[in-house]
């Protein structure tokens, strides 16, 4: 059974409830102060000769940080960028007052000396942006690369370990229906395969999921969430869609992210657990009626291969939080208002 209690689509990524980010008032600024002397110079060939690559530069900048936007980038790193504008904005505006000073002292200064400062500072503030966004760029790959070697180590211990058992329990049975020559050994040994198969599965998707998403596209979380309890067996359990907004991500892991979670609160929350879904000012939620979790175990549920159950694999949660680290989404997991599990994904800061 579901139910859309809500309707508010919030156009836009999980970012555009921040404010507006100081690099583009800055670049706005720029832009204003240069349209403002052209106008008032009547487009004066030496106001344009001036102005014009400025003024593009400054534009330039205002749309470098809507697309960081765009990105989903985090604030953090967005007001990076923003100091490597600032930063060269006063080194360029600098080291021109200093040339036009040198000029005066020689008797040939200029008619505008504060207003072509602010010409180059500006294109110093286009520099800066993308010395700034390359520096930004590099800190992610690195931050993907540590990701991806956690995750290739998590997946060695589930095949050197996790694996081990099964493996035991099929090798055992197998010498057994050889020894006796009695068929129901291999009801064991089936079991145990499938068990192995589900390990080998879970592990590769964790693997998978968390490679950083590069096309996110815009996607409706109701979609989202309807696209994932399809494909989960759910006879009594029911899900809520508090409020609806758009995501931007990549809708298969996205749903991955999803179908994840309702498996999770089924599994502890009984076969008739209700589950709500709705939308925070920087992300969204998943929260369900069931016992909860408590908190010290908080934290060590979205580790891989952390389980405190005896037959889980410890891996369905673990899928959950590569999904979100691909995106740049931090996971917060917490306490319902009924008492249950509740999973918050914000933008990662």
């Amino acid at each position: 059974m579901t139910r859309v209690s809500a309707d508010d689509d919030w156009v836009g990524s999980l970012g555009e409830q921040l404010p507006v980010s100081p690099l583009s008032v800055l670049g706005l600024v720029l832009a204003a102060v240069i349209g403002f002397r052209l106008a008032v110079e009547n487009l004066s060939n030496q106001a344009l000769l001036e102005s014009t690559f400025p003024l593009v530069a400054a534009t330039g900048v205002v749309f470098a940080d809507r697309w960081l936007v765009a990105q989903d980038v985090g604030i953090r790193d967005r007001l990076t960028v923003f100091s490597y504008g600032l930063g060269g904005f006063l080194a360029a505006a600098l080291v021109t007052a200093l040339h036009l000073h040198v000029l005066r002292l020689h008797g040939t200064g200029v008619a505008t000396p504060l207003y072509l400062t602010l010409m180059s500072g500006t294109v110093g503030v286009a520099a800066g942006t993308v010395a700034g966004i390359y520096d930004i760029k590099q800190r992610q790959a690195a931050r993907e690369a540590r990701r991806q070697s956690e995750r290739l180590e998590a997946f060695a211990s589930v095949v050197s370990h996790d694996l081990r058992n099964p493996l035991a329990v099929a090798q055992g049975r197998l010498r057994e229906t050889f020894r006796t020559g009695d068929p129901k050994h291999l009801q064991a040994v089936d079991d145990s395969l499938e068990r192995m198969d589900e390990l080998i599965e879970d592990s590769l998707s964790v693997a998978r999921s968390g490679s950083h998403v590069e096309d996110p596209e815009p996607t409706q979380l109701v979609d989202l969430v309807s696209g994932a309890w399809s494909v989960v067996e759910t006879p009594t359990a029911s899900y809520e869609v508090v409020d609806n907004r758009t995501l931007q991500v990549d809708p298969g892991r996205a749903r991955t992210l999803f179908e994840n979670l309702f498996r999770n609160a089924i599994e502890h929350g009984g076969e008739d657990v209700h589950i709500r879904i709705g939308s925070l000012s920087d992300g969204f939620y998943v929260e369900d009626d069931g016992p909860g979790i408590s908190p010290e175990r908080r934290e060590a549920v979205l580790e891989q291969g952390v389980s405190f159950e005896e037959d889980g694999s410890g891996l369905g949660l673990a899928i959950v939080r590569a999904v979100a680290d691909a995106h740049g989404w931090d996971v917060r997991v917490t306490e319902s208002k009924s008492g249950g599990a509740r999973f918050e994904f914000v933008r990662a800061t």
